[in-house]
């Protein structure tokens, strides 16, 4: 049966035909099936709830560090959320362009990315349709913020001057069971889907997708990440930790600040006395251990620090 549902079958029946065999395949314990992300122009039906407008965003780039390295490929995409409960709502158009950075893109972007010199030569981002989407939104959202947030503040600085949230850092994946917090990993284990990774395009849909995919209990990951993104949050660098102990930094969740030479991490305000403790207990091994801290504007969440 399986045989004959694979089959190639006319176009207009290959989707049926598809769906059969991979219904099939679901229902035996030794296989596991993965469809391609689905792009819905509505996650929720209106219910007549007030909704906002967040812009998830991607950027492609020829490496890694925000001050010397240049963004090749921008997407945003618009879409409307309920503040109280997460539900998201219309996914707008996006918002895709190439942009030239003036020298030839590595040969290890073009192998993770597929985007060549050819694609972007001559190509400028569309500053007026990225300008008017990002002023409609009262949220940013990308998957690794940290990352995305500082190529478009140095690119575009009207980015510096929104509130931002994190699909990755400001839901509790791990508190899920799940071991890895990588955009691929967690549309497969929690969403059930696949899709072309590494697109700043396909990563916002993928993005929102995650956030739109309720876990077991029925609530949803936009909600979390939306209470996570308005709780106060303290900046923690573990100023002056020896060396040796950097391995538990990371461990814990660190992050490493070449400027500042300093490991660090952000907090929420009710979990910044226990780290502290931590800090003077597991890393400096002293009592009187005075790590740097500073209450975070939720408007600079996630920003470069000089």
């Amino acid at each position: 049966l399986l045989r004959q549902l694979l089959r190639p079958p006319a176009m207009t029946a290959d989707r049926e035909a598809a769906e059969a065999a991979a219904t099939l395949l679901e229902g035996h314990p030794d296989y596991l099936v993965l469809r391609r992300i689905p792009h819905p122009e509505r996650y929720h039906a209106d219910d007549g709830d007030a909704v906002r407008l967040a812009l998830f965003v991607d950027v492609e780039t020829t490496g890694l560090e925000s001050r010397q390295d240049a963004i090749i490929q921008f997407c945003g995409v618009p879409f409307e959320f309920d503040p109280s409960s997460g539900r998201i709502h219309r996914v707008l158009p996006a918002i895709t362009c190439y942009e030239d950075p003036g020298r030839p893109i590595p040969p290890f972007v073009v192998e993770k990315t597929g985007i060549t010199d050819e694609m972007v030569a001559g190509h400028r981002l569309d500053e007026e349709a990225i300008r008017a989407a990002l002023g409609s939104a009262v949220l940013v959202v990308a998957h690794n913020a940290a990352f995305d947030r500082n190529f478009l503040e140095r690119r575009l600085p009207e980015f510096a001057d929104r509130y931002w949230a994190c699909s990755m850092a400001d839901v509790p994946w791990g508190a899920y069971g799940f071991d890895s917090s990588k955009l691929e990993f967690l549309l497969y284990k929690h969403a059930r889907v696949f899709y072309e990774a590494h697109r700043a395009d396909e990563d916002c849909f993928a993005g929102i997708h995650l956030l739109a995919t309720p876990f077991a209990n029925g609530d949803l990951p936009m909600r979390l990440l939306l209470e996570s993104a308005r709780r106060p949050m303290w900046h923690i660098e573990a100023t002056g930790a020896p060396r040796e102990r950097n391995e538990f930094l990371k461990g814990r969740g660190y992050r490493w600040n070449p400027r500042q030479v300093a490991w660090w991490r952000d907090v929420p305000e009710a979990e910044r006395d226990a780290e502290l403790a931590w800090l003077r207990e597991a890393v400096y091994q002293r009592p009187d251990a005075r790590p740097t801290m500073e209450k975070l504007d939720l408007k600079r969440r996630f920003a470069e620090r000089a």
